[in-house]
């Protein structure tokens, strides 16, 4: 789906106005930028960004997610674990793609950010493809669940319920 792999069969077809996005288990999309400090890193955004209808700058999103002012001015590489995956997410939002896929985007996360970040992937205007053992997330987040079973990708209209029924 991200296009990293090819098909052993098949053909897979993406229309020209896809963008797609990548939030990995890993942070390697922060070692470019290990030695910025985060308001470096922000200035260099886009001035601003539309989440759930209200004009937004990177800062304001950033704060949504659970950074202090005083965290501004702190190194990448000197963030916590949960502070780092809340960045990573947070700059490939701002990159505006309309397809996001995220893998396990709840790792390191507190409760208190969870909701913080479920509250910002709710807003996204665009796919979520998301892979979780999160069951409470991927209710929040999702419209339509779907599941590998046996092989097969099979969709579940009645979701993670259904899902456990037939594992």
């Amino acid at each position: 789906v991200s296009g990293e792999g090819h098909p052993t069969s098949g053909k897979v077809k993406r229309g020209k106005t896809i963008k797609i996005a990548f939030l990995t288990q890993q942070l390697a999309e922060l070692e470019d930028i290990w030695e910025d400090r985060v308001s470096d890193v922000l200035k260099r955004q886009k001035s601003t960004y539309v989440s759930g209808g209200k004009e937004m700058t990177p800062t304001q999103l950033l704060e949504r997610v659970g950074f202090s002012s005083a965290q501004m001015s702190t190194r990448v590489r000197e963030l916590s674990g949960g502070q780092k995956r809340r960045l990573q997410l947070l700059l490939i939002i701002l990159d505006e793609p309309n397809v996001l896929i995220l893998d396990e985007p709840t790792n390191d996360l507190d409760t208190d950010m969870l909701a913080a970040i479920e509250d910002l992937l709710d807003s996204f205007a665009g796919t979520l493809l998301v892979v979780s053992h999160d069951r409470y997330l991927i209710e929040r987040v999702t419209d339509q669940q779907y599941a590998v079973l046996d092989g097969h990708f099979r969709h579940l209209p009645r979701g993670v319920e259904q899902y456990l029924e037939l594992r």
